[in-house]
């Protein structure tokens, strides 16, 4: 079946912040350069991680243009940018933003003032794709935040009346869930989480991986989804041992119940050293003392990982026994 959107690693690209949190620009363009370098095609910018919800629209703006600057030129690359609002109104006029600075790709998800029913959900996605035929639109399916997860038969049904609705991100890890998911091929691509893509892969090839702990080395990403690829079980048991190692260096720490961004960033700043870790007020992110306790655990419980390989300028990537 033909896909909407290619397989792939997507990573996210963090928002960064001066101290009068103001836009930093040569951080946030260093990470997406240190991102494209690694062999990185599908970027997306402003979901939870990159601090969507809390950007004023000058932000947007400002921070959008400078990411479509970045990735201009670079091979097959496909940017996305991610629009949250409680207002369906604003997503609206910020997609229309992003169009005019040359956006083609969006990330969107319900408004979640009040958890909306599933007709009014695919009500909204055709308020906001049917606007926009010239553009490709990927679901978010949070039910943390949206408090709505749609199913394989809302899917089923979207993909028949919604032509540009072209991925969906599904962050749980759910088995069962998973399974009801991805087990009968639709044309959307499904984006996962890295412990989900292991799991999945055993049964699927109708997935991507989306990654958060693996942009500490960008060669480990690409070995372990071309694992996925491959249905290579034992290596995707390493990599899932190594996981829990990194996920327990963050809970050792970091504290716990912060916004994404506060943990999202500790990894770009494995690669781009000078990344700023604060987020906007009244959100608190990792200090530079708990950043530098994180990653001396890490690399000392991970030692066959070269983090901040990208900026070592360890050759090409992927590399060429790898498969993108």
């Amino acid at each position: 079946m033909e896909k909407r959107y290619p397989r792939s690693i997507m990573a996210t690209a963090c928002a960064a912040w001066n101290d009068n949190n103001t836009f930093d620009e040569v951080s946030f363009r260093k990470q997406v350069k240190a991102l494209t370098d690694g062999g990185i095609k599908s970027i997306y910018l402003f979901g939870t991680a990159g601090e969507g919800y809390a950007v004023s629209r000058e932000q947007y703006k400002e921070t959008v243009a400078a990411f479509l600057d970045q990735v201009n030129g670079v091979p097959g690359a496909l940017p996305m940018v991610g629009v949250v609002s409680l207002s369906m109104s604003e997503v609206i006029e910020r997609v229309e933003t992003g169009m005019e600075l040359g956006a083609q790709d969006f990330q969107i998800s319900f408004p979640s003032w009040g958890a909306v029913t599933a007709e009014e959900g695919i009500a909204f996605l055709h308020g906001v794709c049917d606007r926009f035929p010239h553009a490709r639109f990927m679901h978010y399916n949070n039910g943390l935040r949206s408090r709505l997860k749609l199913r394989f038969a809302d899917y089923k049904r979207i993909c028949e009346e919604i032509p540009n609705l072209a991925a969906v991100k599904n962050t749980a890890s759910d088995m069962v869930e998973l399974h009801e998911l991805l087990a009968e091929e639709l044309p959307l691509e499904f984006y996962v989480m890295e412990f989900a893509y292991g799991y999945a892969s055993m049964f699927t090839d109708n997935c991507s991986v989306l990654i958060s702990l693996l942009n500490l080395d960008l060669e480990q990403a690409w070995s372990y989804f071309n694992a996925g690829k491959r249905r290579d079980v034992a290596e995707i048991m390493r990599y899932h041992d190594e996981f829990m190692k990194i996920d327990e260096a963050i809970s050792a720490n970091i504290p716990t119940g912060r916004m994404d961004g506060a943990y999202d960033k500790l990894f770009v700043k494995a690669n781009v050293p000078e990344f700023p870790l604060r987020l906007l007020p009244p959100y608190t992110g990792s200090s530079d003392a708990q950043y530098e306790a994180f990653l001396s655990v890490v690399k000392a419980k991970l030692p066959r990982w070269n983090i901040g390989a990208v900026i070592a300028g360890r050759g090409e990537f992927p590399p060429t026994n790898l498969v993108s």
